[in-house]
């Protein structure tokens, strides 16, 4: 009954305290600033509070035998920085990967063997108001508890990056699903928060496709009825299919006609459909400003949107600590096609060589370190299956102007496979390739493999190829098969697989070759085969 009091009471105050976008942007400017000069000093007390004062934090067991204490942190955050402190900490063990965080590896090291559960790096400091998934298929996808002193602080990053954009005004739409996904309910509340809610919700999904349990239900309604209670234009889900981008196409037009610019806030395929479609059908949305996520912004999506006359902002962040860099609206050196700003004042990330097994290659991959008490989880040097090149410079822009001299960029995943803004994780890929599909159609475990591609369109596909060895299958069925396997292979009925299947059977995202399986560089047979691509300007 608490829980539900304090969500009750928490959305009352949440709509009563919403701005106007000038005095949000001032906020944000101010509290970006301020949260710059103290970043340092909000790591250490963060760390001192949720993990030193905390006794059941998992990273005291791998502090216990090189005998790391809060003072030595302290030391080299002041000798070396707190990258370098990162550094350090990782070269004595204090890290976590993205198989250890979600409990599918044992943690073995610095003497300690133990397996993790995902809550176990829930921040202590929040008040849980309402939970989502994050987008990856990790069984239900990784928990992620929301309160609303987090969507008031994140809604004023939003406000920021508009502003950068030109749009702190403009109207916008989403293109997301519905739950159990995070961006579209969060994005919705943030963007209220600051004086510019979304003028419509589109939705990838039918919510009559997706079961969720009473509370969400509950929950979700009790949103939009509080919202119309106070008057806030919030915006319901509706069902707008991969194959109906059109909707939107003719929406950006409208708002077109007496505005500027307007934004759509969807998955990077989704962006590009939405431009196809207004291009076969001579719709003008010149001046739309896209704000894509969930997937890699290539070279080949950018100027699919940008030949249009729309543009493409990369928005970059993981359910565990929000949304993290984001595309500023200057073109800087050696610019890669999805270059983002670090929101460095909310998040510290380091890179270390990490062998991929089941791809067979070694990858620069991402740890994560959170630095506000807002995040979502307590990260310290934890994976998330990511890899990216990590740069420094300065820039005379918006985030420059701020301090955000930390760039990324070449985003990538190793630990799944992403399109249409829906990922699934390689170890569902790896028992249905190898083992449930051999049996099904005949053949052994070398006989299929995935490859990850991009069509000159800009789409990412999944190409399953089938030895010839195999002999005659009838490839519908065995595509059938494969996506029933994959919507099968979640343990809970709210997982992402639900929303991710029905989304790549739309978009008929896995597609036959017969070919045989390509070998890496040293000569094996996986699962996957991962092509390094080079992104062309």
């Amino acid at each position: 009954m608490r829980k539900y009091i304090r969500f009750i009471t928490g959305l009352h105050d949440y709509f009563n305290q919403r701005l106007e976008p000038a005095a949000a942007l001032e906020e944000a400017k101010s509290l970006l600033k301020e949260r710059m000069q103290r970043r340092e000093h909000n790591f250490l007390n963060l760390i001192k509070k949720g993990i030193f004062s905390y006794e059941k934090s998992p990273y005291l067991r791998l502090m216990k035998k090189p005998k790391i204490i809060y003072q030595d942190i302290c030391n080299w955050v002041n000798q070396k920085g707190l990258e370098g402190a990162l550094q350090q900490l990782l070269e004595e063990g204090v890290y976590f990967t993205v198989d250890e965080f979600t409990g599918k590896t044992e943690v073995s090291r610095n003497g300690e063997r133990f397996r993790c559960t995902e809550s176990m790096f829930d921040n202590p400091f929040l008040s849980c108001i309402y939970e989502v998934r994050s987008g990856a298929t990790r069984s239900a996808g990784t928990r992620i508890r929301i309160d609303f002193e987090y969507l008031r602080q994140r809604s004023l990053y939003d406000a920021f990056l508009l502003n950068v954009h030109e749009a702190l005004t403009s109207p916008i739409a989403n293109w997301f699903p519905v739950f159990p996904g995070a961006p579209g309910i969060n994005s919705s509340l943030r963007f209220t928060r600051i004086g510019n809610p979304p003028r419509r919700w589109f939705s990838q999904v039918d919510k009559s496709q997706v079961k969720v349990n009473w509370e969400k239900i509950w929950g979700t309604n009790l949103i939009f009825w509080m919202a119309k209670i106070k008057g806030v234009p919030l915006a319901r889900p509706e069902y707008v299919n991969l194959n109906n981008a059109l909707e939107v196409a003719l929406w950006a037009n409208r708002m077109l006609s007496s505005n500027e610019n307007c934004v759509i806030y969807t998955f990077a395929t989704s962006a590009v459909r939405v431009c196809m479609a207004a291009e076969e059908n001579n719709i003008n949305i010149k001046g739309t400003i896209f704000l894509v996520t969930g997937e890699t912004l290539t070279s080949q999506k950018r100027k699919e949107i940008e030949r249009v006359g729309a543009r493409a902002v990369p928005v970059y962040g993981i359910s565990e600590a929000g949304v993290i860099a984001a595309g500023c609206n200057q073109v800087h050196p050696d610019q890669e096609s999805d270059h983002c700003h670090i929101y460095k004042d909310s998040i510290a990330i380091i890179s270390h060589k990490y062998l991929v097994t089941h791809f067979d290659t070694e990858v620069d991959s991402l740890l994560f370190t959170s630095l506000l008490y807002e995040s979502p989880k307590l990260l310290l040097n934890v994976g998330m299956g990511d890899y990216a090149r990590l740069s420094y410079f300065k820039t005379d822009c918006p985030f420059g102007n701020i301090g955000f001299n930390s760039h990324i960029s070449s985003i990538k995943s190793y630990e799944k496979l992403t399109g249409e803004g829906v990922t699934f994780v390689d170890t569902d890929f790896i028992r249905i390739i190898e083992k449930e599909l051999p049996e099904r159609f005949g053949g052994t475990s070398t006989d299929y493999q995935l490859v990850e591609e991009e069509d000159e369109k800009g789409f990412s596909r999944l190409r399953l190829l089938i030895s010839p060895r195999v002999g005659e299958v009838d490839e519908d069925k065995v595509v059938s098969q494969f996506i029933e396997l994959l919507r099968k292979s979640e343990d809970s009925p709210e997982s992402w697989a639900q929303s991710g299947t029905l989304m790549w059977e739309q978009a008929r995202m896995i597609r036959v070759r017969r070919n045989f399986p390509l070998p890496t560089a040293s000569g094996k047979i996986l699962p996957f085969h991962l092509v390094k691509q080079v992104d062309k300007k």
